[in-house]
């Protein structure tokens, strides 16, 4: 009998109820799962399979209830553990701890649900289980080394006068049958212990005995059809010295996580955790955002000091109110009360009516206010504004918040340099600015425009910058630009140029996405819509247009999460923020696809498309293009030269974080560079990724183009979705279509319900 034999019996058990025209409830579905030779968790994942997506809706997150599951299993493993309680709620279906037919631990589910009781009772009724369906049914001195609690959120239940709504009264029906020395697990919403509503629960659970050990924070999908961020909070009687916390994103942080709170508390911090102490109410996702700002900082001489400090007066109010007599003397700097709008050092300037923007009167003597405007505006000043800001739609920042604000200031000569360097800079570019708009209006003055522009170009030497640009892109964008700039005959020269816009395309569509699906929870059906779009051509018969449509479209989404107050918190907590800082900066990138279509549009116009095309209309085109390279130069440089495809390989755990041996694909050879990259997280091994300097994260890139072996000496291949193309990209395509054994793979790694629809049915 084949592997596949117990499901295939279990699917043609089903289909013959569906004939007969009987629901499948879960005890029926366990029927057939036992019928068919299931048991144990395979059997789980058959039945939860048929169930209806208001019962499982764990493949949103998959990932962290993995996570979630190891986690808990860590503190049921040891020999010590013989008994074992789980109460779950009816959304929560699938058990987390599933002992096998020899294991010698007890364990106790409590169900509700009388039809799942009874399949659970039926498919556990081998093991060392049984099953009730409330803590009543309990005997009085009965005790459990683990207690795994996660009631219904939003359950209410009125005792002595008070009410809770994170279920914080089961765990304490629950809490006088823990044996000494125990641990009750409970899963609910992470307001359970930091919302400021919640102050009773903390104490409800002191007077039950149950003092709080470590809290660990969970992803916002982890409960199904919410958008609350989880927590994991592990109680256990008697005094705690010090409380763990830390945050559960995958099984590898999970086992980090336990091996830390198993161990006892230590003076070092981790990425993934940190002790504090019992009274400390933050938990991690405050933390690791203090280390992000941190990390933010500027470099160079300076002194931590609030706001307040800096202020001549003590006297906030808002800039449509009349100037006192007593702020004559100072300089005002004006603070939207939105953490999203800039600041500025003029009211003119603003975009927000004065009734919602703070003037702050500064002292010039302690520090001018263009500099703060400046600090303020910086990724580094935008990251603490709103770490300090509230709201569920529009963050707001509060006066009194604003004022505790602690910023770095250098001494005052070094923000005065500050600021006339700042002032140059915008006066370069308003002066090109400028020439542009006078050019585009008279024509008359291009002599002078192009001896000007020379003249910058010669300081600058931009056009040496332009040329030697595959220096600094990643490969293969770097081998097909390297070999377009040594090309002469025009024809090649041009087919290479085009190629290279498309690779960009591809190159930025991946970026794009690839973050997307990071950041976001509904990342299957936000890809499902863009790769196979209703009424247009999917991935399935990608071309150069459906790349740009594919990167304007993760680019604007990327720039969406990173702004959009509910789906940046969701983000961070899914990934952490610095994924989200750079989801911003890829924002800035959405006006590339207007370059690329100028080349698209050639690509597809121009009368030589199918190959016939005489050499100087070749050339002719050339020029025509250049404007877009130095367009796109302008905007990818400075991107490139922070951002890069990367291979991570061999990894080597240490004390501040995971260190691993990383292929930097720079430049146009494919022998790549090693580099020593120290991360917070966990990546996959020997998988391409995107990695910003300095950052302590990847972000794993999608399977749209991969690197092939050489197939001849000195040869290389890009493999893009569904074909390949020899010399990345550097002459026409060798086969159209990529074999099977490839794309499979390839395509599984994006999720079954991205692959819905022909793509699918063709592979």
């Amino acid at each position: 009998m084949n592997k596949d034999a117990p499901n295939s019996i279990f699917r043609r058990e089903l289909d013959a109820l569906r004939r007969h025209g009987k629901y499948a409830d879960f005890a029926t579905l366990t029927q057939c799962a036992l019928k068919a030779g299931l048991a144990g968790r395979e059997a789980f994942d058959a039945i939860f399979d048929f169930l209806p997506r208001s019962w499982n809706d764990r493949d949103r997150s998959a990932e962290a209830r993995e996570g979630l599951t190891a986690f808990i299993n860590a503190f049921c493993d040891p020999p010590s553990t013989k008994r074992i309680a789980e109460y779950v709620s009816d959304n929560a279906l699938s058990p987390f701890v599933l002992l096998d037919p020899a294991d010698v631990r007890h364990i106790t589910y409590f169900c509700r649900q009388n039809d799942y009781g009874k399949g659970l009772s039926e498919l556990l009724a081998a093991n060392n289980t049984r099953v009730l369906s409330d803590v009543g049914e309990l005997a009085p001195d009965e005790k459990f080394e683990v207690i795994i609690c996660q009631p219904t959120l939003g359950f209410r239940r009125f005792e002595n006068g008070k009410s809770d709504r994170f279920g914080a009264c089961i765990v304490q029906k629950l809490s006088p049958h823990l044996a000494q020395g125990g641990l009750i697990c409970w899963i609910s919403a992470s307001g359970a212990v930091f919302d400021d509503h919640a102050a009773g629960t903390s104490a409800a659970l002191f007077e039950s005995g149950l003092e709080i050990a470590a809290t660990m924070d969970l992803p916002p999908d982890i409960f199904p059809g919410t958008r609350l961020s989880g927590a994991i909070i592990v109680l256990r009687r008697g005094r705690v010295a010090k409380k763990l916390v830390g945050a559960i994103r995958n099984k590898e942080a999970a086992a980090l996580v336990f091996a830390a709170f198993r161990k006892g508390p230590a003076r070092q911090e981790s990425s993934n955790w940190t002790w504090l102490d019992p009274s400390d109410q933050r938990n991690f996702a405050i933390i690791e955002q203090a280390r992000f700002i941190k990390k933010l900082m500027p470099k160079g001489r300076h002194s931590s000091l609030p706001l307040r400090a800096l202020l001549a007066t003590e006297t906030i109010k808002k800039a449509d109110k009349p100037i006192e007599a007593a702020e004559v003397s100072a300089v005002f700097l004006y603070v939207p009360e939105y953490a999203g709008s800039a600041v500025t050092a003029d009211l003119e300037e603003t975009t927000v009516k004065p009734t919602a923007v703070y003037r702050l009167p500064i002292d010039p003597t302690k520090a001018n206010p263009r500099f703060l405007a400046r600090l303020l505006n910086s990724p580094f000043g935008r990251q603490i504004r709103q770490s300090i800001a509230s709201g569920a739609t529009i963050q707001r920042t509060r006066a009194a918040d604003l004022m505790e604000l602690s910023l770095p200031i250098p001494p005052l000569v070094i923000q005065e340099q500050i600021v006339r360097l700042g002032g140059d800079i915008g006066l370069l570019q308003a002066t090109l600015l400028e020439m542009q708009q006078t050019l585009d209006n008279d024509w008359t003055v291009i002599a002078d425009t192009t001896e000007k522009v020379d003249q910058l170009k010669s300081q600058l030497d931009i056009e040496r910058r332009i040329a030697e640009w595959w220096r600094e892109l990643p490969y293969p964008l770097a081998t097909v630009y390297r070999r377009y700039q040594v090309s002469r005959d025009p024809k090649e020269r041009l087919e290479t140029l085009l190629h290279f816009f498309e690779i960009v395309a591809v190159f930025l569509a991946t970026l794009g996405t690839s973050h997307v699906k990071v950041l976001r929870t509904d990342w299957e059906e936000v890809l499902g819509k863009w790769l196979h779009p209703k009424g247009g051509a999917g991935i399935d018969r990608s071309d150069f247009g459906f790349w740009i449509g594919l990167a304007r479209a993760s680019i604007k989404d990327a720039s969406r999460i990173s702004g959009d107050p509910e789906l940046r918190e969701s983000a961070t907590m899914r990934a952490g923020p610095e994924l989200v800082q750079l989801a911003g900066s890829i924002g800035g990138l959405g006006k590339t696809t207007e370059f690329l279509e100028v080349a698209n549009l050639y690509r597809n116009n121009f009368k030589g498309h199918g190959g016939l095309l005489k050499a100087s209309d070749a050339k002719q085109l050339d020029e025509k293009l250049q404007q877009p390279v130095r367009d796109l130069y302008e905007i990818l440089a400075p991107f490139f030269r922070r951002f890069y495809l990367v291979r991570p390989g061999l990894a080597e755990g240490t004390d501040t974080g995971i260190k691993f041996e990383t292929d930097m694909l720079i430049g146009s050879d494919p022998t790549f560079s090693k580099r020593e990259i120290e991360l917070d997280r966990m990546v996959k091994s020997n998988a391409m990724a995107f990695w910003s300097l300095g950052s302590r994260t990847m972000c794993r890139a999608l399977p749209f183009f991969r690197l092939g072996a050489p197939q001849q000496p000195q040869e290389t291949s890009v493999y893009v979705y569904n074909r390949v193309e020899k010399m990345a990209f550097a002459g026409f395509p060798i086969r159209r279509r990529a074999n099977r054994s490839f794309l499979l793979p390839m395509m599984n790694s994006l999720g079954s319900s991205v692959l819905e629809g022909k793509a699918r049915d063709r592979f």
